[in-house]
């Protein structure tokens, strides 16, 4: 066993720096200023570029959730009525769950793709990919604080191959290996073993 371990930690070694990240993600705060009638946000270039959206993107969703009219550019964006920050805030918050944050591993690694008029999130992270309205549902019902127990099978996209042929992902906050699986595979895989943040596992099935 100690011999698989030193293999393991060679090939965690190798492992895309997207996958050994696990710092918290710190959402963006939103600067929104009342003037008179009107709410401008003032920082609407700077939070688009932290969450790696498009401004425009982000100001039409703003103007639409908030049911007003406005107008922007790449850094301002001015909506007419009088709304809090909180209000605003929320409202980014609600954005990224829908359209930036991994509904499966919980990271912001993701872009937006458009196939046959269905968009998807796919997450450089793990691999995952969600049509959009998919993501919105799973986001919104993920439970915390379930923990992976030896036994369960799961569902995984394999992205990256160990030193020993093992296929590898990410799980969460776990570095998954996964015996008998390829890079670019969606399997079904049994948990055999749990090691502080690293579980392994044995495929049973592709998808």
């Amino acid at each position: 066993m100690g011999d698989y371990e030193a293999l393991l930690d060679r090939a965690y070694s190798s492992l895309p720096e997207t996958l050994k990240q696990t710092a918290r993600f710190e959402k963006p705060e939103i600067v929104a200023m009342i003037q008179g009638k009107q709410t401008v946000v003032q920082n609407l270039g700077e939070v688009s570029k932290a969450i790696n959206r498009p401004a425009d993107m982000l100001a039409k969703y703003l103007i639409r959730e908030f049911g007003t009219s406005g107008t922007h550019d790449q850094q301002h964006l001015v909506m007419k009525g009088v709304f809090r920050q909180a209000q605003v805030q929320e409202k980014l918050d609600t954005f990224l769950e829908q359209f930036v944050m991994c509904p499966d591993c919980g990271r912001p690694d993701t872009k937006i793709l458009q196939e046959r008029r269905v968009s998807f999130l796919k997450c450089e992270a793990c691999g995952s990919r969600h049509p959009l309205s998919a993501a919105k549902r799973t986001s919104a019902s993920k439970t915390q604080g379930t923990e992976p127990r030896v036994g369960e099978e799961v569902t995984l996209e394999i992205t990256g191959t160990g030193k020993r042929g093992d296929g590898i992902t990410k799980m969460g906050n776990y570095i998954v290996f996964v015996k008998g699986a390829k890079k670019g595979q969606r399997v079904r895989a049994r948990i055999t073993g749990i090691q502080g943040t690293m579980i392994f596992a044995t495929a049973i099935g592709t998808l």
